[in-house]
């Protein structure tokens, strides 16, 4: 019984679409009758309101005026900010206010603000339908009213004074440059002067210093030869004489320690050779000792032979301590005589190193003063170049941008709102919608039987008749 129910439901659910639309027929008819009536009342009571244009165009001219020449890699991009910028002068105060004085005469100035701010708001500035900023070189002004002739007057006012602005912008600007680098390059000419003025007297209070500087950097032979190679030799010499002085001193150190040796003093390989006393002394030395050891192994010490190699080898001792007194004597002398030759190095390098130092600091200060110079030189004949051609410009009066007014205002002969048909249609098809939507809302809540074939979907049971409605 149930799948016979489920197969007639899904097969009449179109007889009980018709079914719903006719039993709450009543119902859809108010609805949409009264949407209908409230849009035919619009239609017929909203005020038309008419639509007045202006196109403009803005085309950017190789300029001239160099304090006002912009380079751009991004064309889109300039024209937008471009459009953006005179979008923003004809909703300036300077444009609307001319404007509102001109169709609104006689007006306190408390009232041409208040005019001037809902003016603001009611004009549009925008690029031609279906476009943006970044696609297009023309912008639009339009103004609607109820009025005809006055969005007419209106948008004609304002792209009159729209214009005229933009003209004063453009002389103002061209003016101010030329002023501008006027000042600017009689500045720089007398910063330029100063500077020259500096460099010569420098280069004539060090002209001597300054030539062996410049011949130095120009010729690498002369700079072999100057103060900086002669301070490297200098400073070897002293460190060649350190070296000797440090080792002669360890020398007569040593000398000196062994001096006090029985054994008698040490005898360096440089103290020796044929001819110098020092080896006699010590062959005889050394032989007198290898007697005596002969001697005392086979004599006492009474022995008077033995006596007299001992009071002979002491004699040879003395004799060489003596020798090697007067050859560590020769050393501090030599030692002195570096030391001397050390203090006069010094003195040398720190003349080179003063001589050094003062070059370089001419160097730099003359390098530093003829720099500063080229500069106020570059940067004077800079601004002179800008200055001629801010001159040209000024004498021609060319401004970087052109805005070319291409559709002017022209009355409005029809409304462009409100759509009268198209409300009523709206109006329509909303009120057959509304009214639909409500009737099978009412349906989806109502759970009362309506017809036979619900008695027996939902009570179960046979249907042995019905009985038509004769009453209203």
């Amino acid at each position: 019984m149930t799948d016979k129910y489920a197969s007639r439901e899904s097969g009449n659910i179109l007889r009980e679409v018709v079914f719903i639309v006719f039993y709450h027929k009543r119902l859809i008819l108010k609805i949409a009758g009264g949407i209908f009536l409230l849009s035919l009342a619009l239609a017929v009571l909203l005020p038309a309101q008419y639509l007045c244009r202006a196109k403009f165009s803005v085309t950017m001219s190789q300029q001239i005026d160099p304090l006002q020449k912009d380079v751009y890699t991004d064309s889109k991009n300039q024209y937008v900010r471009v459009l953006s910028g005179q979008k923003e002068i004809i909703l300036s105060n300077r444009v609307l206010m001319r404007a509102a004085t001109v169709l609104y005469p006689g007006k306190t100035e408390a009232q041409y603000q208040k005019i001037v701010a809902k003016l603001g708001k009611d004009i549009e500035v925008g690029p031609p339908k279906g476009e943006t900023f970044e696609a297009t070189s023309d912008f639009i002004l339009s103004y609607d009213d109820s009025d005809p002739r006055m969005a007419y007057n209106m948008v004609k006012e304002v792209s009159q004074a729209y214009l005229e602005v933009f003209e004063e912008i453009a002389k103002q600007r061209t003016e101010y440059s030329y002023d501008f680098f006027k000042e600017q390059v009689e500045s720089l000419y007398a910063i330029m002067r100063g500077k020259a003025d500096l460099l010569k007297t420098y280069e004539g209070e060090n002209a001597l210093a300054l030539v062996d500087i410049l011949n130095l950097e120009g010729n690498k032979a002369n700079a072999e030869a100057g103060a900086k190679t002669r301070l490297n030799a200098v400073q070897s010499k002293r460190q060649a004489l350190r070296e000797e002085y440090v080792g002669l001193e360890r020398t007569i150190t040593d000398l000196e320690s062994s001096m006090a040796d029985d054994q008698g003093p040490a005898i360096l390989p440089d103290m020796e050779g044929s001819g110098k006393a020092i080896t006699a002394y010590r062959y005889k030395v050394a032989q007198l000792r290898m007697q005596i050891q002969e001697m005392e192994t086979q004599f006492t010490p009474q022995y008077e032979p033995l006596r007299r190699l001992k009071q002979e080898l002491e004699a040879n001792v003395g004799l060489l301590r003596n020798e090697t007194g007067r050859y560590i004597e020769g050393k501090r002398i030599q030692a002195q005589s570096i030391t001397s030759m050390i203090v006069e190095l010094d003195a040398a390098i720190a003349e080179l190193e003063e001589s050094l130092r003062a070059t370089a600091q001419q160097r730099s200060t003359y390098a530093f003063l003829n720099n500063d110079y080229e500069l106020a030189k570059a940067a004077y004949a800079e601004a002179s170049a800008k200055l001629e051609q801010a001159r040209q410009a000024n004498a021609l009066s060319r401004p970087d941008l052109l805005v070319t007014l291409v559709d002017p205002a022209v009355e409005p002969m029809t409304p462009y709102k409100p759509n009268r048909i198209g409300l009523i249609v709206l109006g329509l098809f909303l009120g057959i919608a509304a009214g639909l939507a409500a009737a099978f809302t009412l349906d989806y809540f109502d759970h009362t039987l309506k017809t036979p074939e619900d008695i027996e979907r939902w009570c179960d049971v046979p249907l042995l008749g019905s009985i038509s409605q004769t009453g209203p």
